[in-house]
């Protein structure tokens, strides 16, 4: 009987002891979620965020150690409406770090653009009353007027023709003045922290988070300047002194099937073109132990990566997770087969409003998996898209859908 006891005991103490081990390890699990492009149109910028809010909810619910925000936090300088949303969900109780990156709609200033955008969204305003009018008497709905297709082309001839100096300078006062500062001082404490040794117009930054004793480091860069020799060397010497896992968050996406792969990536000229051209070498290296690079722009879920003859995942993975409350859209209108992508592919490719949440857990003392899903509401373009009434009763704990769910393995 006796024996029989201690063998018991026994057992229970090795159940116990497997199941501390466990614990602490689930414990000391990295758990971050990214998304992006929260932006309103040009005629509903001036309004809240209402998805972004509905999805920053969800995301908070789910209690993650840090959110990575993959840029165009805005359509045109309405960062009170974005920084409402973070207030609202980020920074209270348990505030959870909000890393941002710059997109290239927080780069939309200037006396010039402030005016034609005023002049732009006057007309809008009246052609909207006259629709209205149109359907009220049952007349024919007047046509968008070639005036303001004009003030359109006109705007962004002189966004292109910002020069980059000058947006390596408002990028950093983006950050600082719109973001960090609009905050509740105790808030933003971890980015200002980061910032500490950044140069005068530094917008790019790196954190490590840790997970059961292995480091990760975490890579913002300002994908706006692709030209900028200063973020580019410091890149460099970001991966050569780290020798980890790293994981890069920027707002344009080296690779995609989407709108911008036809309008961007296939114009050699154009700034995410000639940022895929310097940086997607660095990334694809396989010394510099890149896992991922998350980006947004497109409005869209994508998973771009390249699969061994068993279909393991191998490294980096592309995510394009740009639904986070903006207009969506589709697959490129162009060839797509002419759109570079260096022997990569697009697994998966899904019109959503969504997040991407990424758990890291250790397996060992070399190892680390990547067990990552995304998470939202699939929508179909052909149909109209949710008004932000139906998008609170739709984007829920309960009703979202997984979209993409896979594992990434890492070992030293």
């Amino acid at each position: 009987m006796n024996i029989h006891k201690k063998t018991s005991l026994s057992i229970i103490i090795i159940f116990c002891i497997h199941l501390s081990l466990f614990q602490q390890l689930h414990a000391e699990a990295l758990h971050f979620i990214a998304y992006g492009d929260t932006r309103g149109n040009i005629d509903t910028m001036e309004k809240p965020q209402i998805k972004h809010d509905t999805i920053a909810k969800v995301i908070r619910g789910r209690t993650p150690d840090i959110i990575l925000f993959s840029g165009d936090m805005v359509y045109y300088n309405e960062f009170e409406k974005f920084t409402e949303v973070v207030r609202n969900n980020y920074t209270k109780d348990k505030p959870i770090p909000f890393y941002p990156v710059i997109g290239n709609h927080e780069l939309i200033f200037g006396n010039k653009i402030d005016a034609l955008m005023k002049e732009l969204l006057s007309k809008i305003k009246n052609h909207e009353e006259n629709t209205k009018s149109a359907h009220s008497s049952h007349t024919e709905t007047p046509p968008v007027s070639l005036e303001m297709e004009k003030i359109r082309d006109e705007i962004f001839n002189e966004i292109y023709s910002i020069p980059e100096e000058k947006l390596k300078e408002r990028s950093r006062q983006v950050l600082e003045r719109e973001f960090m500062d609009k905050l509740a001082p105790e808030y933003p404490g971890y980015l200002k922290e980061t910032f500490k040794s950044a140069t005068r117009h530094q917008s790019w930054y790196s954190f490590i988070k840790e997970t059961d004793g292995h480091k990760i480091k975490f890579i913002a860069l300002n994908s706006s300047l692709p030209d900028d020799t200063e973020q580019y060397q410091w890149f460099l010497r970001e991966l050569k002194e780290f020798n980890g896992p790293k994981i890069v968050c920027t707002h344009y996406p080296p690779y995609t099937i989407g709108f911008h792969g036809c309008s961007d990536i296939l114009d050699k000229t154009s700034p995410l073109a000639r940022f895929r051209n310097r940086y997607a070498k660095v990334f694809n290296e396989p010394s510099n132990n890149i896992i991922m690079v998350i980006s947004g722009h497109d409005h869209n879920y994508q998973r771009i990566c390249k699969t061994d003859t068993k279909g393991n995942v191998q490294l980096p993975v592309y995510i394009i997770s740009g639904g986070g409350g903006a207009h969506l859209s589709g697959r490129g209108e162009c060839d797509i087969t002419q759109i570079p992508l260096d022997d990569f592919k697009c697994a998966i490719f899904e019109t959503a409003y969504q997040f991407f949440d990424v758990t890291v857990l250790a397996e060992n003392e070399k190892s680390l998996i990547f067990n990552c899903a995304v998470l939202g509401i699939k929508c179909d373009l052909t149909k109209e898209l949710p008004d932000d009434a139906s998008f609170k009763t739709l984007f829920v704990k309960e009703k979202l859908q997984v979209i993409d769910r896979f594992s990434i393995a890492w070992q030293k």
